[in-house]
């Protein structure tokens, strides 16, 4: 069975609308026809009801048609083709009309039952063609951003191997190498020294490597994540220790303050996104100073934070911090040195756990990170975005 043509007919001369019906009926056209006798009425219509192909007179009495017909294109989700009818045979106001999006121009004075089927079906017809050439070109450009973003994460891969990770290595060659001179001339102070040097080093290569693959993983693994209960304040505890050496070597205090939460979450992505929070808070903060980690419910979510009294960022900076484009590293206040990496890693980490880490901060007034994650569910218990999406 033929769908009937959805066709919303706009003129506002009663008797031009008559012989446009008749036309219609006798085309052999199989059609649906609303009609309205000018622009507002037209578009009322045009909003309440989807229509295949609309009829539009030029020259209607208080209103742009110009102005209408990029209303009527613009409508979301429609697919319209849009027929101009009008009583003057000027070539030049037809381009004019083509160009602004109209499939076709028609004199009334020559609107015919068959000439009038064939304009509308050869207009539907190029309606569905522009449609699913504007897909193709959607599906183009989408497929153009992905390859970019792949282009730019090998280039950042290439820079961080081409420099931040040669850094490391070259201290690690000198410092040896000033190391066998110092056993050589038996100089236990300089041994020691360099000894710490390579160490240093050394530590520092293996974070950069592990943030590394680790990112790299990250974007190569397409594998859904699996969400358990897991215990925010036994990860918590877990990763003040680990960061506690290096707090202590600059005179900060680590605190948390998660107990008796529990989080719907992957239990070591959310330890890799707090242990990386936690080791730049470490990093940017000055000794004397304060780190907190902490969870406080929410309805069905928990809001985890990372606050320290550090050094803070300007607005400016803080708006390119999850910029892959705009990667940039900052000495810590002991002069540690990062890749830019790590909060790029703990975004997607985030992500992939349903959150979104977001970032507050003022220069000498400390930095806050922020992200949510849901709580477990009880038997029979629904989160309230599942009502809404049900």
């Amino acid at each position: 069975m033929t769908t009937p043509t959805r066709i919303l007919l706009i003129d506002d001369d009663a008797v031009d609308r008559a012989a446009v019906r008749r036309a219609l009926a006798k085309s052999g056209l199989a059609h649906t026809l609303a009609e309205a006798s000018g622009g507002e009425e037209g578009l009322h219509l045009a909003a309440a009801e989807t229509f295949d192909c609309v009829l539009l007179d030029y020259r209607l009495p208080g209103i742009d048609t110009f102005a209408l017909l990029r209303t009527l294109l613009a409508a979301e989700g429609q697919a319209r083709a849009v027929l101009m009818l009008t009583g003057e045979a000027d070539p030049d106001l037809a381009t004019r009309l083509m160009r602004a999006g109209a499939l076709d121009y028609l004199d009334k004075a020559e609107v015919t039952p068959s000439g009038l089927a064939r304009a509308i079906r050869y207009a539907e017809a190029r309606q569905a063609f522009q449609a699913e050439l504007a897909a193709a070109r959607r599906e183009a450009e989408a497929k153009s951003l992905e390859l970019d973003t792949l282009n730019r994460q090998k280039s950042l891969l290439f820079s961080i191997i081409a420099h931040d990770l040669r850094n490391p290595f070259q201290a690690l060659l000198g410092l040896s190498e000033v190391l066998g001179k110092a056993v050589a001339a038996r100089d236990p102070t300089s041994i020691e020294r360099r000894a710490k040097g390579i160490h240093e080093a050394a530590t520092q290569a293996y974070a950069l490597l592990e943030s590394l693959f680790s990112w790299a993983s990250l974007q190569m693994d397409t594998m859904a994540v699996t969400l358990t209960d897991v215990d925010l304040a036994a990860v918590a505890a877990e990763v003040v220790h680990g960061a506690a050496e290096a707090a202590a070597d600059k005179g900060l205090k680590l605190e948390a303050s998660c107990g008796g939460i529990v989080v719907l979450a992957q239990r070591d992505m959310l330890t890799t996104v707090l242990r990386n929070l936690v080791g730049n808070a470490v990093k940017f903060t000055l000794p004397g100073g304060t780190i907190s980690v902490s969870g406080h419910r929410d309805g069905d979510e928990v809001e985890i934070s990372v606050i320290d009294t550090g050094v803070g960022m300007p607005p400016g900076k803080v708006d390119d911090l999850f910029r892959l484009d705009r990667r940039t590293t900052t000495n810590g206040t002991a002069g540690e040195r990062g890749s830019g990496l790590g909060l790029l890693l703990c975004r997607d980490l985030v992500e992939r756990q349903g959150g979104v880490l977001t970032v507050t901060s003022a220069i000498d007034r400390g930095t806050t990170f922020r992200f949510r994650l849901p709580t477990p569910l009880l038997p029979g218990q629904v989160h309230a975005d599942c009502v809404a999406a049900s």
